[in-house]
């Protein structure tokens, strides 16, 4: 009869080490000083709190979000609430001692497009990022092959379920135990050498090595994926457009308001305008605003992770639905964060700032030269009815917040012109839509404690593209009729933009 031997953990000499560690494992009995949550305090960000609320307060701190309280900034902050005000959230953390100053800048991701744009035409070199870090079955995350050439960005090897596949892992890694920073929800083993965490791109080919099947302990979350052409993960792709958001919004600070030097000085991102004797909207602040949305587009645009590869006719194609769907979708945005109620007289406000009544002709309809009140009710009035049931309310009803709505900025522009793209552009746009769910999805993660309430905000998200659509074709009909009788003057970019 074979011999059994104990454990090594069994051991006598074990003993020890093994009350260590459970000690080590016990809650400290620290109170967390936001949410008071018994037992979970730690030192985080110069204060005490502990995981979720020092993971709320970087993502704040890090995408710059301003959150507005619908009450008197009085909230109860406690962890055993399900919905919990974000604004009084983030001020309790202000309270508890929390520095802005201790959370870590976002490396910046200014030059992926250069850097996709040199591996696509780079003909000997290896891509030293693989393509995705998932098993050959989670097709979920890989684009369809268009392209034969293997250093293309666009081509997807093929794999067979016996073909090894590429992953990134340190070398040599103890799996036991594991560490947390402190400051999200990542979760890294303890090695004997340097983090890898901090090399550079090109240094990721020493340690890409092919492995059968990756095992429990290589297991990473999808916010850890980088996709192959836009060269980021979807939190930092998510974070990009954030970050083009606050500068839209501060450029329309330093055009249309009194206030410029707020951009320059705080660089604020928030709504510029002022809601309390706003200007009657015009078809001429319309022309005048209409090229400076057509200048931020095209700023949109030229930032866009993967622009730099396409043709001049794709540019083209992706500038115009740009274009259409930007000045549209932030009217929507500019208006719920100016008027946050649903008023029993609503109004709409413009993207200079501008306002008009949107049940009645009492404001903003006013004849203007070459254009009469009968017109723009004719042209507009049943429109902007229509926009503000549609877009504007479920924008209120969903609490939509700044990381929200630049996703579904985003989302859209490349969602609605599929029918439109070449199949390079499809690519794009379906990397660039995964991406965007797996940001969303990951920031969702710290902010919310309920999977159903994840589930139901990312289904709203994406059920709207569907009204954008919708509102984008109706004003492409109203600019085609306008333009086709000359109603109003339209400037020449956008007449350009019309005959596409």
């Amino acid at each position: 009869m074979m011999q059994r031997f104990p454990d090594a953990s069994q051991t006598p000499a074990a003993l020890p080490r093994l009350a260590m560690k459970a000690e080590l494992l016990k809650p400290n009995g620290t109170k967390c000083l936001v949410c008071e949550h018994p037992d979970g305090g730690s030192a985080h960000f110069a204060s005490t709190s502990c995981l979720a609320c020092a993971a709320f307060f970087r993502r704040t701190v890090s995408l710059n979000i301003t959150f507005h309280c619908k009450k008197d900034r009085c909230c109860t902050i406690f962890h055993e609430l399900r919905m919990i005000c974000r604004a009084c959230r983030f001020a309790k953390c202000l309270a508890a001692g929390m520095k802005k100053e201790c959370v870590q800048k976002r490396r910046s991701n200014k030059k992926a497009g250069a850097a996709t744009k040199k591996r696509a035409t780079s003909s000997g070199d290896e891509d030293p990022v693989p393509e995705v870090l998932a098993t050959p079955s989670s097709s979920f995350f890989q684009s369809p092959p268009i392209s034969d050439d293997a250093n293309s960005p666009f081509s997807v090897e093929k794999k067979s379920p016996f073909t090894p596949m590429y992953a990134v892992t340190a070398s040599p890694v103890k799996t036991e135990p594991c560490d947390y920073d402190g400051e999200g929800s990542e979760r890294r083993p303890y090695t004997s050498e340097p983090s890898t965490s901090s090399r550079s791109p090109s240094g990721l080919a020493d340690i890409v090595h092919p492995i059968p099947r990756p095992s429990t302990a290589d297991r990473f979350s999808p916010g850890d994926l980088r996709f192959k052409i836009v060269n980021m993960t979807g939190p930092e792709l998510l974070r990009h457009y954030v970050e083009e958001l606050r500068k839209a919004m501060d450029r329309r600070r330093m055009m249309f308001t009194e206030t410029p030097m707020l951009a320059v000085m705080e660089e604020r991102g928030d709504m510029p305008f002022d809601t309390t004797s706003p200007p009657a909207h015009t078809m001429q602040r319309q022309y005048e605003a209409q090229k400076f949305d057509n200048l931020l587009a095209y700023e949109f645009c030229r930032s866009t992770p993967g622009f730099d590869l396409m043709d001049g006719t794709e540019r083209a194609v992706f500038f115009r639905l740009c274009a259409l769907s930007y000045a549209l979708l932030d009217i929507a945005w500019i208006t719920v964060q100016a008027y946050r109620e649903n008023d029993e007289s609503p109004l709409v406000m413009y993207t200079d700032g501008s306002v008009s009544t949107i049940n009645d002709l009492s404001f903003g309809w006013e004849d203007e030269v070459g254009l009469q009140r009968g017109e723009k009710k004719t042209l507009f009035f049943e429109f902007i009815a229509r926009f503000n049931e549609a877009v504007c309310k479920p924008f209120r009803s969903m609490n939509i917040d700044p990381v929200e709505y630049a996703a579904l900025k985003a989302f859209c522009i490349w969602k609605l012109g599929y029918c439109e793209y070449s199949n390079k552009m499809k690519v794009m746009a379906k990397e660039h839509e995964t991406a965007l769910l797996i940001g969303l999805n990951s920031y969702y993660e710290d902010i919310l404690t309920d999977p159903l309430e994840i589930a139901q905000r990312l289904g709203n998200m994406i059920l709207m593209t569907g009204t954008v659509f919708e509102m984008n074709q109706l004003i492409l009909e109203t600019y085609k009729s306008a333009e086709l009788f000359e109603l109003f003057k339209l400037d020449t970019l956008s007449k350009l933009l019309l005959s596409l």
